[in-house]
C-alpha cells in the first residue's frame, strides 16, 4: 500500500486552518512495569523448574535417615516473534504537500503503532489468563485452580469471582500470603502491584487511600495504608472490564524477552523514488512461575 497524491488530497491546497489527529498524548508504558525485561541472543528461551525437598522425617535411634531429592519439574519455552510495520509515500505526494510538517509526523505515528502493539501483545497474557486454551509450562492456564505440583493441585485464582473491593482484595491477599512451593512448603510472598482495567482506577484509590475502612460506618483503620501493596497499574489494554490481578514479588514470573529492539529504517526506491520507512522489533512475553500473579475473573 502506497501513499499517493490521492491519500492527502486536501493537503495539496493552501489555506487549511489546522491539521489534527496525527499526534496525541500517549499512555505511559505499562508493560515495562508489569514485565521484567531480559535480553536474549537466541531464537527462543527455555526455563526449567527445579523442585525442592519436602519436610524432614523423624529419625528413630539406629534408623537410617530418610532421603529426599530435588529434581527437574516442568519446562517453559517461548519463541520470539518479529513484529513489523511500515509505510511508502511517493515522491509527488511529498513534493506537492503544502504542509511539510505533516510528512514529518508519519514516522512518530509508526513508532506509536509499534509501542501500542507491544503493550497489547504483553497484556494478552493477562487477557487470556483464565482461558485454558492458552497454557504455559505446567499445562494449565496462567490463572488456574489446578496448577499441578508434587503436593497436589494449587491455585492462583480467587475462589469467589468478584469485582474489586476491600473484601475481595483481602481474600486474594491471604491466598497469596499462604502460597506454597512445589513440595507444599510455605513460602513468603508479598504483594507488589494491583493490575486492573482503567475503569477501576477510582475504586482502587478509594480502597487503598481512604483513611478509614472504605464504604462502612465503622471506625476501623484502613490496613492498605500501611503499604501492603506497593503499586497500582490501571491500564487500558485489559479487555475485560471486570477481571483484575495482584502481582507478587515471586521471581521468574512475568518476563519480556527482548531479542531485537525497535529499528526504524528509511530508504528510497531507486526506480520510483518512493520513500519507504519500516519499523521492526522482536520480542516475546511469558510467565515461568505462576505464583507471580493471582487473578480474579470478576463478575
Amino acid at each position: 500500500m502506497t501513499m499517493t497524491l490521492g491519500s492527502f488530497p486536501r493537503l495539496l491546497e493552501p489555506g487549511i486552518r489546522s491539521i489534527f489527529g496525527a499526534s496525541y498524548k500517549e499512555h505511559p508504558l505499562y508493560s515495562t512495569r508489569i514485565f521484567e525485561t531480559r535480553n536474549s541472543t537466541k531464537n527462543a528461551e527455555t526455563s526449567v523448574q527445579i523442585t525442592g525437598m519436602g519436610l524432614a522425617r523423624r529419625k528413630e535411634s539406629g534408623a537410617e535417615i530418610t532421603m529426599d531429592n530435588a529434581k527437574q519439574g516442568y519446562s517453559n519455552r517461548v519463541v520470539h516473534t518479529t513484529w513489523a510495520l511500515g509505510y511508502r509515500i511517493t515522491e509527488e505526494a511529498r513534493e506537492d504537500n503544502q504542509y511539510k510538517e505533516t510528512i514529518g509526523k508519519l514516522t512518530p505515528m509508526l513508532a506509536r503503532s509499534m509501542r501500542t502493539t507491544k503493550e497489547i501483545v504483553g497484556h494478552n497474557l493477562l487477557n487470556r489468563a483464565f482461558n485454558g486454551s492458552y497454557t504455559f509450562g505446567d499445562g494449565v492456564a496462567l490463572c488456574s485452580n489446578a496448577h499441578p505440583t508434587e503436593a497436589g493441585n494449587q491455585s492462583n485464582v480467587a475462589a469467589i469471582a468478584a469485582d474489586i473491593s476491600d473484601a475481595a482484595l483481602r481474600a486474594i491477599y491471604y491466598q497469596a500470603r499462604q502460597a506454597k512451593d512445589d513440595k507444599g512448603l510455605p513460602i513468603d510472598v508479598s504483594l507488589k502491584n494491583i493490575i486492573a482495567p482503567i475503569t477501576k482506577e477510582l475504586e482502587i484509590k478509594e480502597i487503598l487511600k481512604s483513611s478509614k475502612l472504605v464504604n462502612t460506618n465503622y471506625n476501623n483503620i484502613n490496613v492498605w495504608n500501611d503499604g501492603l501493596i506497593k503499586g497500582v497499574i490501571c491500564t487500558p489494554y485489559l479487555t475485560s472490564a471486570s477481571a483484575w490481578f495482584v502481582q507478587t514479588d515471586v521471581s521468574d514470573g512475568l518476563i519480556m524477552y527482548k531479542r531485537k529492539g525497535l529499528v526504524i529504517d528509511v530508504d528510497t526506491d531507486f526506480l520510483t523514488k518512493d520513500v519507504v520507512v519500516t519499523a521492526r522489533e522482536r520480542y516475546s512475553h511469558t510467565c515461568n512461575d505462576w505464583r507471580a500473579i493471582y487473578g480474579n475473573a470478576g463478575v
